[in-house]
């Protein structure tokens, strides 16, 4: 899914008499499945502009942000990620309220709120729908902690309940199957992702076992707990070009020993037939390699690296990088 499919996608809440209803979820901690909150009807429409409002500021309106599949994602700004791994179960609640009409009420006899930890929005008609993901931050909670006072005619005194307050913020977006992540670091601090990615990266590493163009492949699964690393592992192993076309291991090492960013700063064996990673700079030199980031302008013969590479398809149907 590009940016303008995903535009096209959430397009319908934006039409007129499109009708669209809001039914708003909590996740409560502990819990195995979602419960519906029981919102009075007068306040729903207002609820329901705040998402849409936020719908439109933090997604439609940003007209320079691109989509990129989370397993190939690099480190470039302005981008939305398509959730393509394994998806963990906090996420699966996203389709799983969508249509179930036997989702129960939120209890305030068996729930408290301030065991809220999660909402899920659920934004359509009859036809289409969209759900957010709003993980609840400590400030959405008021009166979890601390010492609340409230008004009490012309005093304060102690307020001794707990408030849930709704803010047009959300991290996480499913429309048409597709699961759209707004901030990279907010999924792997808050959703379960990390271990996703360490099991990806260490199929990555598995890919690259398999070049035997390592002399020193353990070096690699020493650093696995790096979530910045294991997911440029993942990359590598979803979508790394030198892997992917199959480049012999002996053009791999004389451009290792040549380009002007690598020359010096990765070692070798000693009859030059693997390389040997033996310092943090050298393994992140090398994975940029795998992943194909040393480009060449044919235009001007100068050397880049170039970390944001879009595929452009030419007249023969191949693909070049840009």
């Amino acid at each position: 899914m590009n940016k303008q499919e995903l535009n096209q996608n959430l397009a319908f809440l934006f039409e007129a008499n499109s009708e669209i209803q809001v039914i708003v979820y909590a996740v409560v901690k502990d819990e195995i499945e979602p419960k519906k909150l029981n919102i009075d009807d007068d306040d729903l429409p207002s609820i329901k502009q705040m998402f849409l409002d936020s719908i439109e500021s933090q997604i439609i309106n940003k007209d320079d942000f691109e989509v990129l599949l989370l397993s190939t994602a690099d480190e470039r700004g302005k981008c939305f990620y398509e959730y393509d791994l394994e998806v963990p179960e906090e996420l699966t609640f996203l389709d799983k309220v969508i249509g179930n009409d036997n989702i129960p009420i939120f209890n305030f006899k068996d729930e408290t709120i301030e065991n809220i930890d999660t909402l899920i929005i659920v934004l359509g008609n009859e036809v289409n729908q969209v759900s957010l993901y709003k993980k609840l931050s400590p400030v959405e909670i008021i009166g979890r902690g601390g010492f609340i006072l409230k008004r009490a005619a012309e005093r304060f005194e102690r307020f001794r309940d707990n408030l849930l307050r709704i803010s047009p913020g959300f991290q996480v977006l499913s429309v048409n199957q597709a699961i759209i992540i707004l901030k990279l670091t907010t999924i792997e601090r808050n959703f379960g992702i990390v271990n996703v990615i360490q099991r990806e990266a260490l199929l990555g590493i598995d890919a690259i076992r398999n070049m035997e163009v390592l002399s020193n492949i353990e070096v690699l699964e020493e650093l696995i707990d790096d979530i910045g690393f294991a997911r440029r592992l993942t990359k590598v192993r979803r979508s790394s070009p030198v892997i992917i076309n199959n480049i012999p291991n002996s053009q791999i090492i004389v451009f290792s020993n040549t380009h002007p960013a690598l020359r010096g700063k990765i070692k070798f064996n000693t009859d030059m037939t693997k390389i040997n990673l033996d310092t943090r700079v050298s393994k992140n030199l090398f994975i940029k390699l795998l992943n194909d980031d040393y480009l060449t302008s044919e235009l001007t013969s100068l050397f880049y690296d170039s970390l944001a590479k879009d595929g452009v398809k030419i007249e023969d149907n191949q693909i070049e990088v840009e």
